[in-house]
């Protein structure tokens, strides 16, 4: 497909919102050789003029939290995102994804990251992030990429999937390996604290490792350790690590999980901004939905989830094991429950099975159709995939995210899983925040929404020339009409796709043209070291929030 466009583009009466959060202005905007040539009230400059009539043009939205890693390779016209007007995605989230991927558990890593990041039909050809990269740019996707190294992958090197501490030498290979992964292009350094390999780190492990990302001025990303019962305790204990290493801190899909914790929004922003009062850098993205969505695996307590997949499964396959988990699950423990949290087993939908068995319904309809108790048929179906399933859980409030959505150092992301009956979040985050909470609700201004969606993104990557509307930055941009952008992706029918943008610019290309595809793949995979002109990030506040 086609990487490039010669062909110079005027967009007439534009209402640009430049990504600063500043009040929108009227301009024509000339891009030609793939980078913004013009912002102006001068016309004539363009091989082709698009009158805009008003309509928005703003930059393209940056997907803080996907989960595109090997699905890219198969649907590298990445559909799903650029009728969200998404240029950019963000891969390698929540401590465990494809690389890198040491040889000997390359097989292992494939069957473990499936629920989250899919599959391939071909074994995978890489064991760096390097060459991860470089397959994924000659699979030429249309939306820019960008990668996190993920700690669980790296801590796999020394320590396989082994729940312990590491030792001095251990600790010091895998600190070489993430100023390894920088160099090879990534951003960060992404934890999963529910996700083993990368839950098994301890705190002074990540601090050290901290400490590296400090000495390049880059950043650790965190799904924490419990964003339920212990949520605001797990946020401080995670700016504190990161305040400890003198790192930036950015929190994964920030949200307040059981209806007994609901309102703890107030104190997580107090908790940040104490942190930004002491001299921090600490950011979040969110998406706008009142259910998550991950692994079945994630409702077992976290005994029941160590080891390798087959011991898993071998354990799951003992009444006496179920029986343990029941207790567990029904009891107190000091462990993220997410069934707790749910308060119900109505309240968690099976999304995806590997033999595409109960996508759609609910444990507890499950349980009625086994005629067996929730626990027991969760065991069960977890057995029958190979622990290949995903859920969504309703445990969020509304008024949480909403305080969230209101802070300016929060950025939106889609953490899409897009398997079977998927989560809409993965197709329709971007049309709800503007449908609900920017036209309707007046939650966010439109101006702020593009700032978080944008500019403030493109200030934590250290992308020094995207994510606004400027005079030589690159050309990502997106039109639309915001009172036309909606949501058509539900719960009972996820794959709709967004409504409403009208164009969607990638690289000076035009990639969607009246809300369609036109085939164009011109996005960029985009390589730390390059994009911040050297080994460290650079410091970037462009945003007004």
């Amino acid at each position: 497909m086609s990487r490039s466009d010669d062909t110079s583009i005027e967009f007439q009466n534009a209402t640009v919102c430049d990504g600063t959060g500043s009040p929108r202005f009227s301009a024509t905007v000339t891009v030609a050789d793939g980078i913004i040539q013009r912002i102006g009230a001068d016309t004539g400059n363009g091989d082709r003029v698009i009158d805009l009539d008003g309509r928005v043009l703003a930059p393209g939205f940056i997907d803080m939290h996907a989960h595109s890693d090997l699905r890219l390779f198969e649907h590298p016209e990445a559909t799903e995102k650029l009728t969200q007007g998404i240029t950019t995605e963000v891969l390698g989230q929540d401590g465990v994804s494809v690389a890198p991927a040491p040889a000997p558990l390359r097989s292992e890593w494939a069957e473990r990251v499936q629920s989250l990041d899919g599959t391939l039909d071909t074994e995978w050809s890489w064991t760096t992030i390097e060459a991860y990269l470089d397959r994924l740019e000659a699979a030429t996707p249309a939306v820019n990429v960008a990668y996190y190294a993920p700690h669980g992958n790296l801590r796999s090197h020394v320590a396989g999937f082994e729940d312990r501490p590491l030792d001095d030498a251990e600790l010091s290979e895998v600190e070489s390996l993430v100023n390894v992964a920088l160099d090879e292009g990534a951003f960060g350094l992404s934890t999963g604290m529910i996700y083993p390999p990368s839950s098994y780190g301890r705190d002074d492990e990540l601090a050290a490792l901290g400490r590296v990302l400090a000495d390049r001025d880059s950043f650790m990303i965190s799904h924490v350790w419990n964003e339920t019962d212990r949520v605001v305790e797990s946020i401080d204990r995670y700016l504190s690590l990161c305040d400890r290493a003198g790192c930036h801190a950015h929190i994964s899909h920030l949200k307040v999980g059981g209806q007994q914790n609901w309102g703890a929004a107030t104190k997580i922003i107090e908790l940040i901004d104490t942190a930004v009062e002491n001299g921090q850098r600490v950011t979040f993205d969110q998406y706008p939905y009142t259910a998550g969505s991950t692994t079945l695996t994630a409702v077992l307590p976290p005994w029941a989830r160590q080891g390798e997949t087959p011991e898993i499964l071998e354990r799951l396959q003992s009444s006496t094991t179920r029986a343990r988990i029941a207790e567990s699950i029904n009891g107190d423990g000091d462990w993220e429950n997410l069934a707790r949290a749910a308060g119900s087993w109505e309240n968690i939908l099976i999304t995806d099975t590997k033999s595409g068995q109960f996508q759609g319904t609910t444990i507890e309809a499950m349980a009625t159709t086994m005629d067996r108790e929730p626990v027991d048929a969760l065991c069960e179906l977890l057995l029958q995939e190979e622990l290949d399933v995903t859920m969504a859980d309703f445990i969020m409030d509304e008024g949480d995210i909403e305080q969230f959505i209101q802070d300016m150092r929060g950025t939106f992301c889609t953490d899409g899983i897009f398997g079977g009956n998927p989560h809409p979040r993965a197709i329709g985050t971007v049309g709800r925040l503007i449908d609900r909470y920017v036209t309707e609700r007046e939650t966010l201004s439109l101006e702020a929404f593009v700032a978080k969606a944008a500019g403030t993104p493109a200030d934590i990557l250290g992308l020094q020339d995207r994510g606004f509307v400027r005079e030589g930055y690159v050309a990502d941009l997106v039109v639309f009409d915001p009172d036309a952008v909606q949501t058509s992706a539900t719960f009972e029918k996820p794959r709709q796709l967004t409504e409403g943008f009208d164009y969607v610019v990638v690289g000076g290309t035009v990639v969607l043209e009246d809300e369609t595809p036109t085939g164009e793949r011109t996005g960029t995979v985009l390589r730390s070291p390059t994009e911040w002109d050297g080994r460290s990030r650079p410091t970037l506040h462009r945003t007004n929030g």
